[in-house]
């Protein structure tokens, strides 16, 4: 009984690991190869290109392990166009505000360019409250709320190519060092060596995915 169960929980995290694989890497690729469309027809997945003369930070996401871990935070930004036509809400550092807008949130040195891919918002946990869209009616802000623009799509799917690319190392990894075991050899330099990458290759992916959480 214990040999089948082992054998069904190997099975269960190789099928979710495959999952995993195939997940990250064709969503690595969709985000670096997503094309650029008209901010006029642009829709979730697609690239959009525009000149921001103003941004408000609007919205600020904590992101916690296990509910009190702090990981990373979002921040959310209502970005306008000179001429009030593209009004977006994006997705962008702390850091990159604070360089391209002054305390104001007005422009530094002209309009900044944006280039960024539009995502959903549905699963963004707490993205459109009653606060948040409470005061974009009363701002009489007119946005897709459905969309969201994220500046750091490129990173982002780096990320996801990178976990993807993992998984296969570390499989390949626990495969040869089983295979080690077996020619009891686990404990020579060879073995040592692979046992410390794995080490490695585990905690590079655990970071990843803590950053996505």
């Amino acid at each position: 009984m214990r040999t089948r169960n082992s054998g069904l929980s190997i099975i269960i995290v190789s099928v979710c690991a495959a999952i995993f694989l195939v997940m990250s890497i064709i969503g690595g690729i969709h985000d670096l190869t997503a094309r650029t469309a008209p901010v006029e027809t642009a829709s979730d997945g697609e690239v959009i290109e525009y000149d921001a003369y103003y941004a408000l930070e609007v919205w600020e996401i904590s992101h916690k392990l296990f509910g009190f871990i702090p990981t990373r935070q979002e921040h959310f930004y209502l970005t306008v166009s000179e001429d009030g036509a593209e009004q977006y809400l994006v997705m962008a550092s702390k850091r990159w505000f604070e360089d391209n807008f002054d305390s104001e949130g007005l422009a530094r040195g002209g309009d900044v360019h944006i280039t960024a891919l539009l995502r959903r918002t549905a699963p963004k946990s707490g993205l459109y409250t009653r606060e948040i869209n409470g005061w974009l009616s009363d701002s009489g802000v007119s946005i897709n709320e459905y969309l969201y623009s994220d500046l750091n799509f490129k990173m982002v799917g780096v990320l996801k190519i990178v976990a993807g690319a993992l998984i296969i190392v570390i499989a390949a990894l626990i495969i040869t060092l089983v295979r080690l075991h077996t020619l009891q050899m686990l404990n020579s330099k060879v073995g040592t060596a692979l046992t410390s990458g794995l080490i490695v290759s585990i905690l590079a992916l655990a970071v990843i995915l803590v950053w996505f959480i």
